[in-house]
């Protein structure tokens, strides 16, 4: 079918034979890539799971469930995620849409001196406003906020898509 389209092209457009050729060539092989790149990479590498939302090359899942703080980050990591972390406004006002009314546990413990660390080792950085003087964090309707981390709350997680 393609050889067609290449006979066809070169006999319409005799004199400008050369450009069209290489044109045809470029199709054929930007084509051929696409179909190794599609074949490559399986469906479930590029694509949140069942339940997951896909925001900004990462998946989101929100529990429908409540447990502890620790046994809301154990439930993450037997789906090869994280308690979410926030790593933007954007991410912030998306997490807050999808939660509902519920609050949910993050991946982030903090200490009485309100520093912070995220379950990816990486230091809270204090782009938002934390209330509470807790160890665990948690988002609200209001925002984020700290809780005793035997508390049961939702929880969400995240991971990045392949």
């Amino acid at each position: 079918m393609i050889s067609n389209f290449i006979v066809v092209m070169v006999g319409v457009m005799s004199r400008h034979k050369k450009c069209f050729i290489m044109g045809a060539i470029l199709i054929i092989i930007s084509n051929a890539i696409t179909v190794l790149i599609v074949k490559l990479t399986p469906d479930s590498e590029r694509f949140c799971p069942y339940d997951w939302i896909g925001f900004q090359n990462k998946c989101y899942y929100f529990s429908k469930e409540e447990g502890d703080w620790n046994s809301s980050k154990y439930k993450c990591s037997t789906q090869h995620a994280d308690l979410t972390k926030i790593d933007s406004k954007e991410e912030m006002d998306f997490l807050r849409r999808y939660k509902c009314s519920s609050d949910h546990w993050i991946g982030l413990k903090m200490a009485k001196n309100q520093t912070g660390q995220w379950v990816d080792g990486a230091k809270f950085k204090k782009s938002f406003v934390m209330k509470g003087s807790e160890g665990c964090a948690y988002l609200s309707d209001d925002g984020t906020a700290t809780a005793r981390c035997y508390t049961e709350r939702k929880w969400i997680c995240r991971k990045k898509i392949h």
